[in-house]
């Protein structure tokens, strides 16, 4: 089963409220948040580590105010994964006002893209034709939200096989009718995407049928 969580964070903390969450980090990111400057960059970073905590903390049983960091490691390629519970696979993602983790037990990759102006020159770069084909369909909001809802897909995509954006993003298709992700015409994942977060493109993807997901919205931090 997989469970996503996520929350709207706050644009400020309190200074008490900022180390108690960035105490329920770990350590690698706990050390990029006290040097990053932007502070949107940081409160995101934060909370999806702080959401982490949590998330984990409530799958494992413990309660949230006895429980450390949970230390993390990275396979080759950047993935990350929990060093001392390998079989518990974990996806962070954040934009606009919201952070999410999803937490499953097989590998997996989760994004959340909030709806602007589509970035010129993207699509007929990074999509497929196919792609390209379906947004030139659609004008207005209609295209925008299309056009996010497929980087959210893909990009969900890119992070449960831990090979990044470096692999680019038109060597697989999406096939819409069966939620799948497709390469050289085979299924290589399953999504699902989230619907009810107005204005966001919000997906989740797995090597397997995803029969089983759970949403769940945690609040406001």
């Amino acid at each position: 089963m997989i469970t996503v969580y996520y929350i709207k964070v706050s644009p400020s903390l309190e200074e008490d409220a900022f180390f108690s969450h960035l105490e329920k980090t770990e350590e690698g990111r706990r050390k990029k948040i006290l040097g990053m400057t932007d502070k949107k960059s940081r409160m995101h970073s934060l909370m999806a580590g702080s959401l982490l905590h949590d998330a984990l903390c409530e799958r494992l049983g413990i309660p949230k105010d006895e429980s450390g960091p949970f230390s993390v490691a990275y396979r080759q390629g950047g993935k990350p994964y929990l060093t001392k519970y390998p079989d518990i696979h974990y996806s962070l993602s954040h934009s606009g006002e919201y952070v999410c983790c999803a937490l499953g037990d097989s590998p997996l990759g989760v994004d959340i893209q909030k709806v602007t102006d589509c970035p010129k020159g993207v699509a007929p770069r990074f999509f497929t034709k196919e792609d390209n084909r379906r947004l030139d369909a659609c004008s207005g909001d209609e295209g925008k939200e299309l056009f996010f809802r497929m980087w959210s897909i893909k990009e969900s995509y890119v992070k449960l096989t831990g090979k990044g954006l470096s692999g680019g993003l038109s060597g697989f298709e999406i096939d819409w009718k069966g939620d799948r992700v497709l390469e050289a015409g085979k299924c290589a994942a399953y999504f699902r995407e989230q619907k009810k977060v107005a204005g966001y493109a919000f997906c989740v993807c797995a090597g397997e049928p995803i029969r089983h997901i759970i949403w769940k919205e945690t609040g406001i931090i």
